[in-house]
């Protein structure tokens, strides 16, 4: 029997899964979703470990924030010359970019090219250095055997026919969409909206990320042939569908510019949180296959809690199946150094040399002193081998101290330059209130200052809402308090994402700013919001 422990990280937010395969058989012993202060990573790694009893097994975890590219070489090159190709299409992409290639490391796959037999796509993809060093710190003698980007590793969990094209929605902090056709991973590509932006938006009322998760866990999104069954006090769907519907329309739209013939979609990640969440990118989808990725060894019949727990934590699977056999070992962020040497049976060498085959004749003065002399020579050998072993040893544990050294001195650089940065945006901060009160003490008449709305700002208001309100959406009310750029807007449509979307766009265009909506009234098919911003 043989076990690994999968740990997702985000900024705030662990994922693990320990997962123990026994033949044939795999299942998950432990699990959860927990939040951490972002100063406490090491404090939340420590107490996941010691949960799960996983102090001697594989550790695996993923890298964040990856780049991902796409190149072309050719495929009678030799392994080397497939590297040496990659690095300076990669060089020439960083001049491009501005990006410091030596703060950034590097992985690749190969794929089939079904455009050109003579050549072989790449994917590329590169991690900074800084962040897998402050997560390796993290851990602190707990030993990581594999750091592999979640959107491939994601791809253990499922079990992909050879001639099935399908797409992987991993909803995390950020969503990444993984396309696999034919067996093999063609592209990977990032939407920055995901689970990050709305639990960050629960949480300004919560005022704890715990409870916001535990909020998206109790909602509910009901499709439209269901919408009626909506309850009228759906609190904080205002904060979830404008992301979603984000997620939603972008993701279709790549899947819809894929090269692939796309069949199926499978969704995962934190947003399964969500109940409905499969259905709803199935209204979006609707010429394609939506459904929730369970893992592949998970049977309903077998499984004693809900599946969708399972789901939820499908990332620290997959990173965990990496420790047991799944992994792809190009991928893979560890470096590690083996030394390697030959086997030497002593006992069949000094069998095959001293036998009594051999003895069967007297040995000559000549045959005793080479005897003795390869003897020495092996001895000799055996001597400076051990003596090199020791040294090499220490100069790689000195090395490894110095590059802890190193990495530790890098961070406390980095947090020095994050406080400065702090510090000078508050100085500039405390530096206009004080200007501001000088200008006011200086107004000895008692001048008051006050801000007229100019008499085209409403008529250009209706222009802009003309061009960006949906088609379902109708407006029934548009007030300006008096003497205020302050503007009240009663609006109401069929559906409920439609007057998010509205809202949403009057705040992401600059329509109106500090863009605040009501939960809303149902009132028979109709929904009713009431939308406040002001003037910019």
């Amino acid at each position: 029997m043989s076990s690994s422990l999968g740990i997702y990280i985000e900024d705030d937010l662990i994922k693990y899964a320990k997962v123990v395969k026994e033949k044939d058989s795999i299942k998950v012993e432990a699990f959860n979703v927990m939040f951490y202060e972002k100063n406490n990573l090491a404090e939340a790694i420590d107490r996941v470990i010691n949960e799960t009893y996983s102090f001697k097994i594989p550790i695996c975890i993923n890298v964040s924030g990856e780049l991902y590219n796409y190149y072309d070489v050719f495929a009678l090159l030799n392994k080397a010359d497939v590297k040496k190709s990659l690095d300076i299409e990669f060089d020439m992409m960083c001049s491009e970019k501005n990006y410091n290639k030596n703060s950034l490391e590097a992985r690749y796959i190969l794929m089939t090219n079904k455009d050109d037999n003579e050549k072989v796509k790449a994917l590329h993809i590169a991690a900074n250095k800084n962040d897998m060093n402050r997560k390796l710190q993290a851990f602190g003698n707990y030993k990581v055997s594999s750091m592999t980007p979640i959107s491939t590793s994601i791809t253990n969990i499922v079990d992909v026919s050879p001639k099935e094209n399908i797409a992987i929605i991993n909803i995390e902090k950020e969503t990444k969409i993984t396309t696999i056709a034919e067996g093999q991973i063609t592209r990977v590509d990032t939407i920055e909206a995901g689970m990050g932006q709305i639990l960050k938006d629960i949480n300004m009322t919560e005022n704890s990320m715990q409870k916001a998760y535990e909020v998206c866990k109790n909602i509910t999104i009901y499709t439209q042939d269901s919408q009626n069954l909506q309850s009228e006090g759906s609190e904080h769907l205002e904060d979830i569908m404008p992301t979603l519907y984000k997620i939603a329309t972008e993701s279709k739209q790549i899947i819809e510019n894929s090269m692939s013939n796309i069949t199926k979609v499978y969704i995962t990640g934190l947003g399964t949180a969500i109940n409905n969440i499969d259905l709803y990118f199935q209204e979006y989808m609707v010429n394609l296959k939506c459904e929730l990725l369970k893992p592949f060894f998970v049977e309903n019949s077998s499984v004693k809690i809900s599946v969708k727990d399972y789901i939820e934590v499908n990332s620290a699977i997959a990173l965990a199946l990496n420790g047991l056999g799944y992994e792809n070992k190009e991928l893979n962020f560890i470096s590690s150094r083996v030394i390697t040497g030959q086997n030497v049976n002593l006992d069949q060498l000094f069998k095959n040399m001293f036998s009594a085959q051999a003895f069967k004749e007297p040995l000559a003065a000549s045959e005793k002193m080479m005897i003795r002399m390869i003897l020495l020579v092996f001895v000799g050998l055996m001597v400076f081998s051990a003596f090199s072993f020791e040294t090499m040893s220490q100069i790689e544990e000195k090395t490894a101290q110095i590059n802890s050294e190193i990495t530790t001195a890098r961070t406390q650089i980095t947090i020095a330059d994050s406080d400065l940065s702090k510090i000078t945006g508050r100085a500039s901060t405390y530096s206009a209130l004080i200007n501001s009160v000088n200008n006011l003490n200086e107004s000895s008449d008692g001048q008051t200052y006050t801000r007229v709305v100019r008499k085209d700002s409403v008529p250009n208001l209706l222009n802009q809402i003309m061009f960006v309100i949906p088609q379902k959406v109708q407006v029934t009310s548009i007030r300006n308090e008096e003497n205020t750029e302050h503007v009240i807007i009663e609006a109401q449509s069929e559906k409920y994402e439609q007057l998010g979307y509205f809202k949403a766009v009057l705040d992401s265009k600059g329509v109106l700013v500090n863009v605040k909506a009501s939960s809303g009234i149902k009132d028979g098919n109709i929904v009713k919001v009431t939308i406040e911003g002001d003037l910019p």
